[in-house]
């Protein structure tokens, strides 16, 4: 698993946890979180997207997980994010739930 850093803001739609993505856990210009970036909060591809259908997380779509978000989501692998058992996280554990996931194994790398 790569590096990840504690996180404990919004989950965005496609269900990374911030706090191993590339951006955000970088030293130089850092990104602040999902609730912080334009390239978050503008994304097209999920968040608007969700926001459009009326939902948070693309699980809760009729469609999910559509081609997209499968070819997205095989990209991450190497990030060690599984984006489909995210959503499955996000979906049983709700966000609260799932930072606890995840800052959890901050703890067990750290």
């Amino acid at each position: 698993m790569t590096e990840i850093k504690s996180y404990s803001g919004r989950v965005p739609a496609c269900g990374c946890f911030c706090g191993g993505c590339p951006n955000f856990i970088r030293e130089r210009n850092p990104c602040p979180g999902a609730q912080f970036t334009d390239r978050c909060l503008g994304c097209k591809s999920y968040h608007l997207c969700c926001e459009s259908r009326g939902i948070t997380h693309c699980y809760q779509c009729s469609v999910y997980p559509c081609a997209r978000f499968k070819a997205f989501a095989k990209c991450w692998l190497k990030y060690g994010q599984d984006f489909l058992e995210n959503q499955v996280n996000l979906q049983e554990m709700r966000e609260v739930g799932f930072l606890e996931l995840w800052n959890g194994k901050t703890e067990e790398i750290g």
